[in-house]
């Protein structure tokens, strides 16, 4: 008899920790359902159980990417699907952080038929476009970057370029930090 009550004890002990870990991951991912009701299939944004790491899955273009952890996570996502203006075809992703500065991103994939010239590409789409600014090169895990700063039209926005099989992928944003920290934790 007293094992009994061990045993139910026990088993009242374990559904009562399941069911306060189940309401502890609902009310921990509530952000991310709701960020996730305007993004069409193929495209959600993930959030850790410990830690609120937020990333980007894009499973529609194939690459995923983490957030900055100074944003505290992500207030709106937009998905931009496929689509052809001055001769560029890509789809994009455009983000805004909760907090702090530069967060705003928007991150593009180009698609592309040859194997064009990195730096020759990304300064035929700024002039096609009417942007300027001075391209120089990096390494950032194992790409060849193009970077740039464009101060005319987008108030110093840096802009980063890489090429990835038959896509090239430009990032926005206000930091080179978080660009390379974006570029560094993403699957491209």
């Amino acid at each position: 008899m007293a094992q009994r009550i061990v045993f139910l004890i026990s088993g009242i002990v374990v559904l009562v920790l399941i069911s306060g870990g189940f309401f502890y991951w609902q009310q921990n991912q509530a952000d991310v359902r709701e960020l996730n009701k305007t993004l069409p299939a193929g495209v959600r944004v993930a959030k850790s159980l410990i830690g609120n790491e937020y990333k980007v899955v894009n499973k529609i273009d194939g690459y995923d990417f983490k957030v900055p952890m100074e944003w505290r996570g992500i207030k709106e996502v937009e998905y931009i699907s496929e689509r052809e203006e001055s001769g560029f075809r890509g789809t994009s992703i455009n983000i805004e952080g909760l907090e702090g500065g530069a967060r705003g991103l928007g991150v593009d994939r180009f698609k592309i038929e040859r194997n064009p010239n990195l730096i020759d590409w990304a300064k035929n789409m700024f002039s096609t476009v009417g942007l300027d600014g001075d391209f120089k090169s990096e390494t950032i895990k194992n790409f060849e970057v193009i970077k740039t700063q464009e101060n005319l039209h987008l108030v110093g926005m840096y802009m980063y370029f890489f090429k990835k099989d038959s896509a090239i992928y430009s990032i926005t944003n206000g930091s080179e930090e978080f660009i390379r920290y974006i570029i560094t934790n993403g699957q491209w």
